[in-house]
């Protein structure tokens, strides 16, 4: 039996997921949370509600004014008249493509095992990228 692959919106949701945890890492808020509000549209076109709220609170916690801050729960955010065109501006500035260059460029590790994975594995690489984006220690 073949090894099972993601989709293209779980795999765009771990490559802006590794760009958050880099942003982080160089301490650029600013570009974590965009690539955050990427993964939270990901997350959410995947059916991956927990990811995309734990997402949204990682933004929130320190952007009180962000369009996320202003709704309680991510459904309610993705549903304003804001969130799509905040998420059509993001991908202009930043599509697939260009993330996967610039994890390239950072030398940031997308493995194929994480691209390629099983469900266990998809959802350990998940849980390991939001445990060191809500720690701050990415």
């Amino acid at each position: 039996m073949s090894q099972s692959t993601l989709t293209a919106d779980e795999r765009a949701l771990l490559i802006y997921l590794v760009l958050a945890e880099a942003a982080q890492r160089k301490k650029q808020q600013p570009g974590r949370d965009r690539f955050l509000v990427l993964s939270v549209h990901y997350a959410l076109r995947a059916g991956l509600l927990e990811t995309a709220e734990a997402c949204s609170q990682i933004v929130k916690r320190n952007s009180p004014q962000h369009l996320l801050s202003k709704h309680p729960k991510i459904t309610e955010a993705a549903k304003s008249d804001l969130f799509s065109p905040l998420v059509k501006q993001l991908q202009r500035h930043c599509n697939l493509e260009r993330a996967e260059q610039l994890a390239a460029a950072q030398d940031v590790q997308i493995s194929s095992v994480r691209l390629k994975s099983d469900p266990a594995t998809f959802r350990q690489d998940l849980n390991d990228l939001i445990s060191r984006l809500q720690s701050g220690s990415a």
